[in-house]
């Protein structure tokens, strides 16, 4: 909007002018465009970045979004009042200077206060990258099209603005084009939850695919052993136990094939409320003789006597079970865990399970959540899928999973609900 307030003013109508193309009609819509953009370009940019900067640093209530929207647009209507409009429209920045450069301040304090108090790691790195992006244009905006224009509006000093739009501008297309940056940034439309559901299929697809053909072979070998066994009934002790070892261990590679299978089901989440201290109570309820057998004491600190949030039940009470297996899993002896729920800023609410076991080695700690990645040394019966398992839920859940561990210190894991949609 400045670009072309500015455009139509120093080309479009000096243009006009030079060819004798200035017609009344041509004139006044040009005039009342330049005005219009001009008007909108200077008042509106401190309280839409104000805006943006509440809404997307997620910390505040629906409710009070909306009438922050239409308080903090108080201040425009007075401009209509205090703004010159003829010859030419020139903005009140000395009113400016006590409402607009607030706003911007603001919206640049939260968009800090944002980043440093988020608790997912990948939306760190989002709105790190936002930032990086959005805040050299705010910035120079700020001191050269607001500050100092409310003292000194004769020399053009907002001109430099635009340097730091291209500089922001070749930062964009850096990370939109870097192969490691794709999709990290706010405006594109290629979602981690996405990629996430999309590689999540192919994984279960791949993997149905294969148990079904180890499956059918196993059978076949089953079945040919029940056949060996049916019609050669004297077979040499050595003969014996070689078929007998063959069924064995058939047996056991079908066992082995339905446990994945089961485990690898596609994942329906159908959210609704309910009250994540109850769910953590059920669950540490049914693991209370494992706690007791393996010397482990439980300290829960509910911050809120009720914690409702959304989200599917009977995986979410399966992503508390595995959790906590695998904290008790990570304790050698006598160990402790401590259970929190809490409420964080606007609307979401964490569960955070801490542990004093073993930890988790830095180089582990960053594929924890791949599928069949496992540390466990007994994977007769464990694939490596059960923080996956978690990691998938809390996605398609729309919250998230974050693990922080030291080895020989122990590991702390926060999921994070919403509470309404």
């Amino acid at each position: 909007m400045a670009g072309l307030s500015r455009t139509i003013i120093e080309s479009i109508i000096p243009m006009l002018n030079k060819y004798e193309m200035n017609f009344e009609v041509l004139n006044d819509f040009l005039y009342y465009l330049r005005i219009a953009t001009g008007f909108f370009s200077i008042y509106f940019c401190p309280w839409g970045f104000l805006m943006h900067a509440i809404e997307y640093s997620e910390r505040f209530s629906d409710k009070t979004i909306r009438i922050l929207k239409y308080i903090l647009f108080i201040p425009i209507f007075f401009m209509l009042k205090t703004t010159t409009y003829v010859p030419d429209i020139v903005p009140d920045f000395t009113s400016l200077l006590y409402w607009g450069v607030p706003y911007l301040l603001i919206g640049y304090a939260l968009h800090l206060y944002s980043y440093f108090t988020e608790l997912d790691p990948e939306k760190k790195i989002i709105r790190f990258t936002t930032f990086s992006i959005m805040h050299p244009i705010m910035i120079s905006a700020l001191i050269f099209n607001y500050i100092i224009r409310a003292f000194d509006n004769k020399d053009q000093y907002f001109r430099l603005v635009v340097v730091f739009v291209l500089l922001s501008f070749i930062l964009f297309l850096w990370k939109a084009l870097d192969k490691n940056g794709l999709g990290s940034m706010n405006g594109i439309k290629i979602y981690r939850k996405q990629n996430h559901i999309k590689t999540n299929r192919a994984i279960l697809t791949g993997t149905n695919l294969i148990n079904h053909a180890i499956k059918n072979q196993v059978y076949k070998i089953n079945t040919g052993i029940k056949l060996l066994k049916r019609n050669m009934p004297n077979l040499t002790p050595v003969s014996k136990e070689s078929v007998d070892m063959i069924e064995s261990s058939s047996t056991h590679l079908m066992n082995m094939v339905e446990t994945l299978n089961n485990k690898t089901q596609e994942i329906k989440i159908i959210k609704t409320k309910n009250d994540v201290n109850q769910l953590l109570n059920e669950v540490l309820e049914n693991l209370k003789s494992e706690f007791r057998e393996r010397n482990i004491s439980i300290q829960k600190h509910y911050e809120l006597d009720e914690a409702f949030v959304l989200c599917a039940k009977a995986p979410t009470k399966e992503v508390f079970m595995n959790l906590l297996r695998n904290s008790m899993e990570a304790m050698e002896g006598k160990g402790q865990i401590q259970v929190r729920t809490s409420k964080h800023i606007g609307n979401k609410i964490v569960v955070t399970l801490s542990d004093n076991g073993i930890g988790i080695e830095a180089d582990h700690l960053k594929h924890v959540k791949d599928p069949f990645f496992t540390t466990k040394k007994t994977t007769n019966t464990n694939f490596g899928w059960g923080l996956y398992y978690c990691y998938d839920v809390m996605m398609k859940s729309d919250g998230s999973l974050a693990i922080d561990s030291e080895v020989n210190k122990g590991t702390t894991i926060k999921l994070t609900f919403l509470t309404k949609g």
